[in-house]
């Protein structure tokens, strides 16, 4: 998908729009660590960094980088064919996984196949983070 980035943030935006999230796409000049804006109803503004890759591409562990920016939250978007999967993690929690890696990695290949790491399950549609924080 030649647009990943950008599919990947407008489905984000989307859903948090359809959970009736108040969230709108930054303003590159000037909010370049992060991509979407969220205002809770306590006027409390957050964050969002999107990261989106493809389960199947040519990369052995899906490795993205980027996470040490500044931003409250990770939305880690993996397209697996006609699927999403969308892992809502704090930048701290994002941190502790990629550990002292270079970069995240979100994959792994068993028997040849592409598997999402079981470590991000916990993360999967966990929304309620955001208002919740």
């Amino acid at each position: 998908m030649k647009f990943i980035g950008k599919y990947g943030e407008h489905l984000v935006l989307s859903q948090l729009l359809k959970l009736d999230i108040e969230a709108y796409l930054a303003i590159k000049s000037n909010q370049e660590d992060y991509d979407i804006t969220v205002v809770l109803e306590s006027s409390r503004v957050l964050r969002i960094q999107v990261k989106t890759t493809d389960l199947y591409n040519q990369n052995t562990n899906n490795s993205i980088s980027g996470v040490e920016k500044r931003y409250d939250f990770l939305v880690l978007v993996i397209l697996d064919k006609n699927t999403e999967h969308l892992f809502i993690m704090s930048r701290e929690e994002a941190l502790a996984l990629k550990g002292s890696s270079v970069k995240f990695s979100c994959s792994f290949k068993q028997s040849g196949v592409s598997k999402i790491k079981p470590e991000l399950e916990k993360y999967r549609d966990n929304w309620l983070t955001l208002t919740g924080a």
